[in-house]
């Protein structure tokens, strides 16, 4: 029970591993691009900042809308395999998380690290959940001629693991052999909107504090002003001295209050910082505030969605099966459902054309509308029109037989 209560997330995990961390038992795995063999967590405070976490937020929480499945393709047909790893892909990769929550954690790392980590456990050859690593630094290391990954935690705690055993998932994949190059060029795009905001805030502080405006209607020394300036306060803004709530002023000074204390806000500025982060994440205006139509939906989705989408369907696909499962035709699809993104006059001339051609059942295309299944044998019917004619008769109907 005491090792169950001082267990923390770490072992939970990994399990009891301080015997992988012995002195010299592994060496620095040697790159070709780099001398720096290891990935640290980006630095540049980007998602401190409200722009940048707004364009992320928007990216991960439409990539959290995925389902991925495990699938098998075979004799030109594809099915869906009923098997504990569907259940972890789209309800519970693991004991702490659900599936949205999951990929939105993946796909911010993605947005923000241009790298992104997925551990898998095992037990006893079978996949019991996928945990996304959240590691402040990965570096790599050699033994025995074999890659291995060493996962340093911002706690200080570490683990190492064959890299191949874990899925990771990059962007902007160029100058290192093995992980997403770095934000460098984010940063002076990073630098300005913190100035910016840092300046704005005070300004905002300020406006608050402003009362009104003190004209002097003549040239005063600057020490007269300060001192008028007090007299003013003394005898016109403390309730105690002025209970009347009447302001009295002399021909010599014009008293303006300032009753619009909005806080200017350079526009082309801000477009200008909010146009380069929204360009960098890969979204736009429409997507971060959920504006987008059908049309700007699909630019999104095969822009952005799809390669990572496609990433991570190859990555779980060769991590999760062994090379024997892959040739019998096991992967992993990562797809979104793209229908939901349109109207509902286009569904309906997507249902018409797939029961044209009998290519969906019934209980499909109640579900392309959002309506329950019927199951059973009448909703796993297809439905075709009178007006299609099997290729497999054509000949046959052509020529008049088989017609009597």
């Amino acid at each position: 029970m005491a090792d169950k209560e001082g267990r923390g997330l770490f072992k939970t995990i990994f399990g009891n591993i301080h015997e992988l961390f012995a002195p010299g038992r592994y060496a620095q795995y040697q790159l070709l691009s780099s001398w720096n063999s290891a990935f640290s967590s980006f630095s540049g405070n980007a998602w401190e900042i409200a722009t940048v976490r707004a364009a992320v937020d928007a990216f991960a929480r439409n990539a959290a809308k995925v389902l991925p499945r495990h699938i098998r393709r075979t004799d030109g047909r594809r099915e869906d395999v009923g098997d504990n790893i569907n259940a972890l892909l789209q309800f519970r990769p693991n004991p702490y998380m659900t599936a949205f929550a999951f990929y939105y954690r993946l796909a911010a790392q993605y947005c923000v690290d241009n790298n992104a980590f997925i551990y898998p456990v095992w037990d006893g050859g079978c996949l019991t959940a996928l945990y996304p690593v959240n590691a402040a630094s990965v570096e790599l290391v050699e033994k025995g001629g074999d890659m291995y990954a060493r996962l340093i935690f911002a706690t200080g705690d570490a683990y190492t693991c064959l890299y191949e055993d874990l899925i990771h998932i990059r962007r902007h994949y160029r100058d290192n052999d093995i992980f997403g190059d770095s934000n460098k060029p984010l940063l002076p795009i990073l630098k300005t909107a913190n100035a910016f905001n840092q300046s704005m805030g005070k300004f905002a502080e300020l406006v608050t504090v402003i009362r009104g405006l003190l004209k002097a209607s003549t040239i005063v020394k600057t020490e007269d002003l300060n001192q008028r300036r007090d007299e003013f306060i003394r005898d016109n803004m403390k309730i105690d001295n002025n209970g009347s709530g009447i302001i009295v002023t002399d021909a010599k000074y014009d008293y303006i209050p300032m009753n619009d204390k909005q806080t200017p806000i350079p526009p082309g500025q801000l477009d200008y910082i909010r146009r380069e982060i929204n360009d960098y994440i890969g979204v736009n205006d429409d997507i971060i505030q959920n504006k987008a139509d059908a049309a700007g939906m699909e630019a999104f989705y095969r822009g952005g969605l799809a390669p990572f989408y496609m990433q991570l369907a190859q990555g779980m696909t060769n991590t999760l099966f062994s090379a024997r499962e892959r040739s019998f035709g096991h992967e992993i699809m990562c797809e979104l459902d793209r229908l939901q993104f349109e109207t509902l006059p286009s569904r309906v001339q997507a249902a018409k054309f797939l029961t044209e051609i009998g290519a969906a059942t019934l209980d499909q295309i109640l579900e392309l509308f959002g309506y329950p299944p019927i199951g059973g044998e009448e909703g796993s019917r297809r439905v075709q029109t009178l007006n299609m004619v099997n290729a497999a008769l054509i000949d046959k109907y052509q020529l008049g037989e088989g017609t009597q």
